[in-house]
C-alpha cells in the first residue's frame, strides 16, 4: 500500500497543507505571512528540514505569504507555480484591484522567483504549455501520483484574446487560476480545491470551474463521490453551492475558515444535505493530520487557538 499523510495547518482564510510520505515532505501553499512562526514550529516539531516541492496554487498573499521565507530558510528541491501576469481586476471576495496593488504583487512575485533562482531551486512553470481545465500535470511523490488541474493561465489568455470582450481589460480574479490537486491513495480519493471558483461567467473558460473538474474526475475514475475535500475558497458560499457539493458528497470536508464567516453561508448545510454523515473539519482552532496509508481513512486533530484569533483578542 502507498503511504500518504496530509497535514492541514491551523489557518483561517489561508492555506498551508503539508504532504508526508515515508519521511518525504511537500507543501501546498504557504499561508498568510503572519502564520510563519506557526509553520516554523510545526516544521521543527515534525523534523521537517527539506521539502521535495512546494506547489503554489495561485498568486494571492494568503497562499504565497511565506513562500520566500520558506525557500530561504529550508531546502526546497522544486517549486511549481504559474507565472503571475498582474491582469486581474478582483483580489477575491469582490475587492477590486488597482495599479498600486498590481505593482506590489508583481514585485512580490519577481522577488520570489529571484530568491528561488539564487537558491538553485528547480522552477516549473505549470502554464508554460496551454492546457484545458481537465488536462492534468502529474507529480510523482514517493510512489504517489498527484494530479494537478487548471494549470492554464486563464487570466492571461483572456487578456490576450483579441476575440474576447475582455481583450486588454483587467478582469476576473487570480482565484480563476487556482490549481486543484487530486490524488487517489489506496482507493481513497482526495481533492485539494485551493480557491478554484464555481461561478457562472460570460467567459466560458472561467465559468463553473470546480463543477466541471469534479464531473470530469467522477467520470474518469467511475466515482460516486470524493472522500476528502479541502473546500474551494475556504468554504466560501459563492463556490460551495449545493450543485457542487451534491457532486462531491464528501465523507470529510476540511474548511480553512471559522464560524464567524461560515455562519453567513449555506456551505456546511449543503455538505450535510449532500452527505448526512459528513465530518466537518475547520482549521480555525485545530490542526488535522489525515492518514490514507491503510484500508480506512484515519485522522488526528490537535486543539489550538489560531494566531488569527489570538491577535484579534489583543
Amino acid at each position: 500500500m502507498n503511504k500518504l499523510k496530509i497535514h492541514f495547518l491551523n489557518t483561517i482564510w489561508s492555506d498551508a497543507i503539508i504532504l508526508e510520505s515515508s519521511n518525504h515532505f511537500a507543501l501546498v501553499d504557504t499561508a498568510s505571512k503572519f502564520y510563519y512562526p506557526m509553520i516554523v514550529d510545526y516544521f521543527n516539531t515534525n523534523n521537517i528540514e527539506e521539502l521535495d516541492f512546494i506547489l503554489l496554487t495561485h498568486f494571492h498573499s494568503d497562499h504565497y505569504g511565506n513562500l520566500k521565507s520558506i525557500i530561504t530558510d529550508y531546502k526546497v528541491n522544486t517549486l511549481y507555480l504559474k507565472q503571475y501576469c498582474a491582469k486581474e481586476s478582483d483580489i477575491g471576495g469582490g475587492f477590486k484591484t488597482n495599479e498600486e496593488y498590481l505593482e506590489h504583487e508583481k514585485m512580490m512575485y519577481e522577488d520570489i522567483i529571484k530568491t528561488a533562482q539564487e537558491k538553485k531551486i528547480n522552477i516549473v512553470y505549470l502554464d508554460s504549455e496551454k492546457k484545458n481545465l481537465t488536462d492534468s500535470y502529474n507529480i510523482a511523490f514517493n510512489g504517489n501520483i498527484l494530479e494537478l488541474y487548471n494549470t492554464n493561465n486563464n487570466i492571461m489568455d483572456i487578456y490576450n484574446d483579441s476575440n474576447s470582450p475582455f481583450y486588454n481589460i483587467h478582469t476576473f480574479s487570480e482565484n480563476s487560476n487556482s490549481i486543484a490537486l487530486f490524488t487517489m491513495v489506496n482507493n481513497h480519493t482526495i481533492l485539494l480545491g485551493a480557491d478554484l471558483t464555481d461561478n457562472p461567467s460570460v467567459c466560458e473558460s472561467v465559468s463553473n470551474l470546480a463543477s466541471k473538474l469534479v464531473k470530469y474526475l467522477l467520470d474518469k475514475y467511475n466515482l460516486n463521490n470524493i472522500d476528502v475535500y479541502k473546500s474551494c475558497h475556504h468554504g466560501g458560499g459563492g463556490t460551495n453551492k449545493l450543485s457542487l457539493i451534491s457532486l462531491i458528497k464528501p465523507k470529510y470536508a476540511i474548511i480553512t475558515n471559522t464560524d464567524s464567516f461560515l455562519d453567513k453561508w449555506e456551505t456546511i448545510p449543503n455538505m450535510k444535505i449532500a452527505n448526512s454523515d459528513v465530518t466537518i473539519c475547520k482549521t480555525d482552532k485545530q490542526q488535522f493530520i489525515f492518514d490514507f496509508s491503510n484500508k480506512d481513512i484515519t485522522y488526528n486533530s490537535i486543539d489550538l487557538i489560531s494566531l488569527f484569533l489570538t491577535l484579534n483578542k489583543k
